[in-house]
């Protein structure tokens, strides 16, 4: 693409408002998981929320209208918040597209939306996954099992306004930047520090979950020669407290890494091992 191509996708005309974009944004939030395949994923919900805005910058041309739908309703997947600035940069280029400006192809509107689904994903499930969603439950959930009513719905509450309010910047940065938004953000150092934080952060957050709010304990009582029983429960929380449960997840964690993610063979495992623990008084 010639520099006199870049400059012009960077100029903004008024085709597309702002109340366009806020009604996009929108309607990618509400339909986002609503219409989820296996062959198209997100596709139907990424066409449904910019079938205003192409409908409005190629209402001249019935032609490019079409062939614009088609491309839109083609596979997509990414995460719901961050795939926001994909839907800017995909506005920004379909108006400039609309405007004239041939350097822009459907080859390279498709290349740049296929291309940014999987970073985009990568960055938005380490940040929103975590940090935005286990920390708050890490610091409200205590609260909530000890009798406040607002601490059980302040993480959702949290989760909420950070998604809304940045999937909104992003889909503003997104149309604002152009394709110059992605380059900005990959090739940022700091983007690099937040997905390294967020892994260690998450990791670290899932221990104190794990260590909170697993309960396995044993009853197993044994005659060491005095006159009092030794409650078995208390020599492992003198050794290394929360043992058990740290046992019991890592138990879990192999099984996975060894047999992959068979989640219900799990749960049914852990209710039989449950049951047959307690029928011989062992927990």
């Amino acid at each position: 693409m010639s520099q006199i191509g870049e400059k012009a996708v960077e100029q903004k005309s008024n085709i597309v408002t702002r109340i366009d974009l806020l009604k996009a944004w929108w309607k990618w939030c509400l339909a986002v998981e609503v219409p989820v395949s296996f062959d198209r994923m997100q596709a139907l919900a990424f066409g449904y929320s910019l079938n205003k805005v192409l409908r409005k910058v190629y209402k001249d041309n019935p032609e490019e209208l079409k062939e614009a739908m088609k491309r839109h309703t083609s596979m997509f997947n990414t995460n719901c918040d961050w795939g926001s600035l994909i839907h800017g940069i995909i506005i920004s280029l379909e108006e400039q597209r609309a405007l004239g400006n041939e350097n822009i192809t459907p080859e390279i509107i498709q290349s740049l939306k296929i291309g940014l689904m999987g970073p985009l994903a990568g960055i938005g499930d380490s940040v929103d996954q975590g940090i935005v969603a286990t920390i708050p439950l890490a610091i409200f959930v205590p609260m909530a099992l000890n009798g406040s009513v607002i601490a059980a719905f302040v993480p959702a509450l949290i989760y909420l306004a950070w998604s809304y309010g940045y999937s909104w910047f992003l889909m503003k940065k997104g149309y604002s930047l152009g394709k110059n938004a992605v380059l900005e953000i990959l090739h940022s150092g700091k983007i690099k520090k937040v997905i390294d934080i967020a892994s260690i952060v998450g990791l670290f957050m899932i221990g104190c979950l794990s260590s909170s709010f697993v309960a396995f304990k044993t009853a197993a009582v044994f005659n060491a020669g005095t006159s009092s029983e030794v409650v078995l429960q208390d020599i492992l929380d003198g050794m290394l407290p929360k043992i058990l449960p740290f046992a019991l997840v890592m138990g879990m964690y192999l099984y996975i890494t060894k047999k992959g993610p068979k989640y219900l063979r799990i749960i049914v495992y852990t209710m039989l091992l449950a049951l047959a623990l307690t029928f011989f008084g062992i927990i």
